[in-house]
């Protein structure tokens, strides 16, 4: 069983980039499964396999128990770990070949607590990926490339997995940003010298681009389908070495 984890600040485009990749990889004649781990959600894009809102719901745990809006949230994330060999069960017992995961809107309260790192660990195969999305519109700037960078390296030290990390919503992207992009990436004294930052802060991401902290980024959108085909061959590439077969189970 394949498992992958899509993590990536609110609003950008986890679960419509779910969506479309399952879409894309039916088409394509393979099973997929997908599992919702956001208990907050009003609305998906999807159909999941399994959703944890038939178990655990913010907006039900706000009104029992009293809390704010945010207080329920981490409730209710926390509360997953009480569910995961239930659907760890289930998941084995649908038997697709691959998962796709989607993760709560709110990263910090997924990727930045224990919780969070216990259901990628219960919820893991041998064969675990981390999809880290970026929202191109906050990325295209320096100073937001740089914190892309940062987030990214902390979920994967959080996770331990390894990671692609993707710029979704690149439709809205110039070719020049892109090229930008790709500059900052492979030559990250680019970026050092375009962000104001004071020396010591830009010596720490220095050091960060000096151990490999800043990885190529993958251009797609979850509206045009640009991309997925490429996000598709990563996961094969990781998964398999890159051969193009069914994934087993």
């Amino acid at each position: 069983m394949y498992t992958v984890f899509f993590v990536g600040t609110a609003g950008s485009g986890k679960s419509t980039l779910v969506s479309t990749l399952s879409t894309w990889m039916e088409d394509q004649g393979f099973d997929v499964g997908i599992v919702n781990l956001d208990p907050a959600v009003e609305y998906l894009p999807y159909v999941p396999d399994i959703d944890i809102r038939d178990r655990i719901s913010a907006r039900k745990i706000m009104k029992q128990f009293k809390l704010g809006p945010n207080a329920s949230i981490i409730a209710a994330v926390d509360m997953i770990v009480t569910e995961a060999e239930r659907i760890k069960e289930e998941m084995e017992i649908i038997g697709a070949p691959i998962y796709l995961i989607d993760t709560p809107g709110q990263m910090e309260l997924f990727a930045f607590r224990q919780s969070g790192a216990y259901l990628v660990q219960k919820l893991s195969d041998v064969h675990t990926l981390v999809v880290y999305v970026a929202d191109a519109v906050y990325a295209q700037s320096v100073d937001g490339f740089a914190v892309t960078m940062l987030l990214a390296l902390s979920t994967r030290i959080r996770f331990k997995k390894p990671q692609i990390l993707v710029i979704n919503k690149s439709d809205l992207l110039s070719e020049d940003v892109r090229i930008n992009i790709l500059n900052w990436v492979e030559d990250p004294t680019t970026l050092l010298e375009s962000i104001d930052l004071p020396p010591y802060e830009k010596e720490i991401l220095r050091s960060v681009a000096n151990m490999g902290g800043f990885i190529e980024p993958l251009f797609v959108s979850a509206k045009t389908s640009e991309g997925i085909d490429k996000l598709y061959y990563q996961l094969q590439l990781h998964y398999t070495g890159g051969e193009d077969v069914q994934l087993p189970p």
